[in-house]
């Protein structure tokens, strides 16, 4: 009898697994922080944004856990243009700059480009590790000069709980950082300021 309950709650777990591993899509919230402190740098000179997503699709992770049963596909939740332009606005408010929308006739001209943003996971039974990786690409137009520049964040946790999967706190960090790295790099700063 005690067999017989043993295998009959053994089918019923392999069925529930089997049935629960079918491809599951996750939205993350991408929410990036701009850290950096106020200042009047920008003196209120009007700067035109551009954002724009060069990634090949919104897919930032796929995602095979062991056995093969489970499959994860990882996207952001929302327009990844729109997210970015409202924080280079914020950060082009935040150092004193007048952020405009894009215009190809005005003055100073702000362009991002989104290169990257991929998430890699790792599973180490019963833990998991995460790597994040995001590209971005700055330009700087002023007054005939031009200044491009690229930005990379890496980022990795090990040994984490895989209840906190996606994990989109990490991927929120590197783009911050990305943020900070931007709004603080002096040749772009002086290309917007001149």
């Amino acid at each position: 009898m005690n067999f017989i309950s043993q295998k009959n709650i053994f089918s019923a777990l392999l069925a529930v697994i089997l049935l629960s591993g079918c491809a599951k899509n996750h939205r993350v919230f991408i929410d990036p922080t701009i850290p950096i402190h106020n200042s009047d740098i920008g003196k209120g000179l009007a700067v035109a944004v551009k954002v724009v997503d060069n990634r090949p699709s919104n897919v930032i992770s796929k995602w095979q856990g062991g056995l093969k049963v489970r499959k994860f596909t990882i996207i952001s939740q929302g327009d990844l243009k729109d997210i970015f332009s409202t924080r280079v606005q914020q950060g082009l408010t935040k150092l004193g700059f007048l952020p405009k929308n894009y215009n190809p006739r005005t003055e100073r001209i702000l362009k991002v480009e989104i290169l990257n943003i991929k998430s890699r996971y790792q599973e180490n039974i019963p833990r998991m590790s995460i790597q994040v990786k995001a590209d971005v690409k700055v330009t700087c137009q002023n007054r005939g000069e031009s200044l491009s520049k690229k930005f990379t964040s890496r980022k990795r946790r090990s040994d984490i709980n895989p209840t906190t999967f996606p994990n989109e706190k990490l991927l929120n960090a590197s783009l911050s950082e990305i943020m900070g790295d931007i709004f603080s790099d002096p040749p772009l700063i002086n290309c917007l300021t001149h």
